[in-house]
């Protein structure tokens, strides 16, 4: 078919991509089966049979406007293809298809302009010759898709561009399914084209390994599409570690209905033990298991890093190292309550009945030294006395022998109120996190570290512990297939660099920088992309990026993706809930989805706020009620009264 009757005539079919001498020769070879530089087959031939304009003005590779009327008038983000576009490949001239998306509608009338009156207007409106409005829409050039030798199809932009007059069609569905749905053995299924519900995006897991970055503000649905994506990751064999702050997947093992799903058996939920009044109990979810952490295999910095001693309070570390190594050397399997005791006594205080009590000094028989039973030995003073330069004063009565120093048990006396806070904390336990590895990290589970009612130190401690053991086995090659972390609320365990980062950040950043070396892979989920450490989201290679109105926020998205194109930007807050721009090596090209329906319960969903106030005005009215005494005799209404 000749490029003017193509241009003129009805609705022509879409070129397969032949080159310049095979339309001579009046051959259309499948692409699939032909060689060389050729553009992406489909299965079938498929015809557009809807055209909505022609392309007029100044045409640009990148972009161009199309006139249109109110009848056939696609709506904002609808996708359009300009076929039979002449574009140089290798060196030879193809026809290509390019696919396009209308990014801006504009309706104007030259004779409904602002220079009439009211009276004027209602004339020409009501006149025989009532106006037309002329309707332009301006689309941007998405690429046009080409098979490599190799038969890999990829989407290359366009070098050359559609000429005016070129009609503009309403893309068929088969041909979106060669641009958004990867040609993959296993896709992610994220949902459907915005505008085009029969148009399936499956995600390209191999774009999850430079890491991924799931970026909404509050009540745009992130936590909803995050459970899709690991519940459709699951499925096809993944390892999914989730550190999850606010029980949002806890519920992954049943559906709305409270139905188990067909991967509960794949899905563990793990607790730090000793919170109350958590949103889903342990029964609502399906049983939990707590996890712990064993305190006496702490090394002492990290007890005193736990406890918030400051880095510079050298004799309170000191004093808590000392403690610490008495009580591993006496073989005691302690927790902090011991190690408050052992500090008492280095002290040389009385440790009180209760809180109340005030600290008194212990007898001389109690609080002499013996350097005997002293498990640091004379060999401890002496290395000090060296580094100091001195020697050092001996504290307390004994018997002769060496005493323990005034500046370690000052440092115990002020390390008592430290470790003290940690007996709060029920997390401790006679299970490490290294214990949890095996059955977490075995293929095809899901494995949800409830952290929800945790103090933030206590949670960030408990995910670096994690991430530093999954590390180790990562870099000493136990690790057998590819770990996914995923990191909810990430700016708070990643913060910025105007805060300080913390052995927390420290570990998240290194497995960003280094993880895809070692099957490890980060899934970043946060609505604060602002407040994160900008060396995090930049490593992102990927990002899913729904609802932002903070400027703050846009900016951070703006810098990390290298895919973010100014329109896409512009659409970041008039996205609806459950609406997503997907960017980086996930699809061909950036693409806007409608989150599709998840198998599985949401757990972070925002409660109804009308029923509950309505709920309270029961209870509240029930109180009342029962506090008046109206329940107090109870009507019988077997009994007749006499009169």
């Amino acid at each position: 078919m000749a490029r003017s009757q193509m241009l003129c005539g009805g609705s022509p079919p879409i070129s397969f991509g032949c080159c310049a001498d095979e339309r001579a020769a009046g051959r259309r070879t499948p692409l699939l089966a032909a060689a060389g530089p050729l553009v992406i087959p489909t299965e079938r031939p498929f015809a557009v049979d809807k055209a909505v304009g022609y392309v007029v003005g100044e045409v640009e590779t990148h972009r161009f406007t199309f006139v249109t009327s109110p009848s056939l008038a696609p709506p904002r983000l609808e996708y359009l293809v300009i076929p039979g576009v002449q574009e140089r490949v290798d060196d030879e001239i193809c026809t290509v298809d390019i696919l396009a998306q209308v990014t801006r509608l504009q309706v104007a009338s030259q004779m409904l302009d602002d220079t009439h009156t009211y009276e004027e207007t209602r004339t020409l409106i009501d006149g025989d010759y009532a106006p037309h409005p002329k309707i332009i829409g301006t689309a941007n050039v998405l690429g046009y898709l080409y098979l490599e030798p190799g038969g890999r199809p990829v989407v290359r932009v366009p070098r050359s561009t559609p000429l005016p007059g070129s009609r503009v069609y309403e893309a068929p569905d088969d041909l979106l399914r060669g641009f958004f749905a990867r040609d993959v053995r296993s896709g992610i299924h994220a949902g459907s084209l915005i505008n085009r519900p029969n148009v399936d995006v499956n995600l390209d897991p191999n774009g999850l390994r430079r890491h991924l970055a799931i970026i909404a503000q509050t009540g745009a649905g992130k936590s909803y599409l995050s459970g899709l994506v690991l519940e459709n990751l699951l499925q096809l064999g993944g390892t999914i570690v989730v550190f999850d702050p606010n029980s949002d997947y806890v519920r992954m093992r049943e559906d709305a209905s409270r139905r188990p799903t067909k991967f509960a058996s794949h899905v563990s939920v793990l607790r730090l033990p000793g919170v109350e009044g958590r949103r889903y109990s342990n029964e609502e979810i399906g049983g939990a298991e707590d996890y712990t952490i064993w305190f006496s295999k702490l090394e002492s910095d990290e007890v005193s890093d736990l406890a918030g001693v400051p880095a510079n309070a050298l004799n309170i570390r000191t004093a808590i190292k000392r403690a610490c190594d008495a009580l591993t050397k006496e073989g005691r399997d302690y927790r902090p309550e011991d190690l408050v005791k052992r500090l008492y006594k280095m002290a040389g205080v009385a440790m009180p009945e209760t809180a109340a009590t005030p600290l008194q000094a212990v007898s001389a028989e109690n609080s002499a030294y013996d350097e005997e039973t002293d498990p640091f030995g004379s060999d401890f003073h002496a290395a000090v006395e060296e580094k100091a330069g001195a020697p050092l004063k001996r504290a307390g009565k004994g018997n002769g022998a060496a005493e323990v120093t005034s500046d370690v048990q000052g440092g115990a006396e002020k390390a008592i109120k430290y470790i003290e806070a940690l007996t709060a904390y029920k997390i401790w336990g006679f299970r490490d996190v290294d214990t949890y590895m095996d059955r977490m990290l075995k293929p095809m589970s899901l494995s949800v570290i409830d952290l929800a009612g945790m103090e933030q130190f206590i949670a960030q401690y408990a995910v670096q512990k994690t991430l530093r053991e999954v590390w180790r086995r990562a870099t000493t090659g136990t690790l057998t297939h590819p770990v996914f972390l995923v990191i909810e609320e990430a700016h708070n365990f990643v913060p910025g660099k105007d805060k300080f980062p913390g052995e927390c950040a420290r570990w998240i950043n290194r497995i960003a920088a280094e993880g895809r070396k070692f099957k490890v892979f980060l899934v970043v989920i946060t609505q604060r992309p602002g407040k994160i450490d900008p060396d995090t989201l930049s490593q992102c290679g990927s990002q899913i990026v729904m609802k932002l109105t903070n400027p703050d926020d846009q900016q951070a998205v703006r810098k990390a993706s290298e895919s973010l194109s100014e329109s896409l930007f512009a659409d970041l807050p008039g996205l609806n809930t459950g609406e997503a721009i997907v960017l980086g090596q996930l699809t061909r090209v950036p693409c806007l989805v409608k989150v599709g329906r998840r198998a599985s319960a949401e757990g972070g969903s925002d409660i109804d706020v009308i029923s509950e106030l309505e709920k309270a005005r029961a209870s509240e009215a029930t109180r009342r009620i029962a506090s008046s005494g109206s329940f107090a005799a109870p009507l019988r209404h077997d009994r007749v009264e006499e009169i």
